[in-house]
């Protein structure tokens, strides 16, 4: 999923959760619940890690990332209650959490416990994908895109 989708699944549970360990837990269990779903980005990482392309899936990646700060920023913004801004948070920070520590283990390919971590996490990321293909990107886009507006309704 997009690290932008992570940003609303996150924002929801927050919002639903009301508090900030279960919030915390939940996103991480959602990050990998969710990244199950085939989205699109196998070829991108294929790119990445077994062509060594590295120009599309950095751009990607740096665009996502800045559209899930303007997300998060939009719903801030917007956000009516705020007696459960540590849940919030915690839900957030919970769900991008995952893919954050991706990119450290990218960084520290040697160190055995990100690569534990990394089997881990693409265990997870190519659990359907790898084994029945996966969509095209643009309609996982697409897709996300409508996901994301349906979650912000409820945020």
């Amino acid at each position: 999923m997009t690290l932008t989708t992570h940003v609303a699944i996150g924002a929801f549970i927050g919002a639903v959760v009301g508090e900030p360990a279960l919030g915390f837990v939940l996103g991480i269990a959602s990050h990998f619940l969710v990244d199950m779903i085939p989205h699109g980005d196998t070829i991108l990482a294929d790119r990445f890690h077994i062509e060594k392309q590295l120009k599309v899936p950095v751009a990607y990646a740096a665009t996502d990332g800045a559209a899930s700060i303007l997300l998060l920023m939009f719903i801030v913004a917007n956000r009516t209650d705020s007696s459960s801004n540590m849940a919030f948070a915690a839900a957030v920070t919970g769900s991008v959490l995952p893919d954050l520590v991706l990119g450290v283990a990218e960084l520290m390919r040697k160190n055995e416990i990100m690569k534990a971590y990394y089997r881990f996490h693409f265990f997870f990321h190519d659990y359907f994908s790898r084994r029945y293909g996966d969509v095209k990107l643009r309609y996982a886009l697409v897709a996300q895109t409508i996901f994301i507006l349906i979650i912000l309704k409820f945020v």
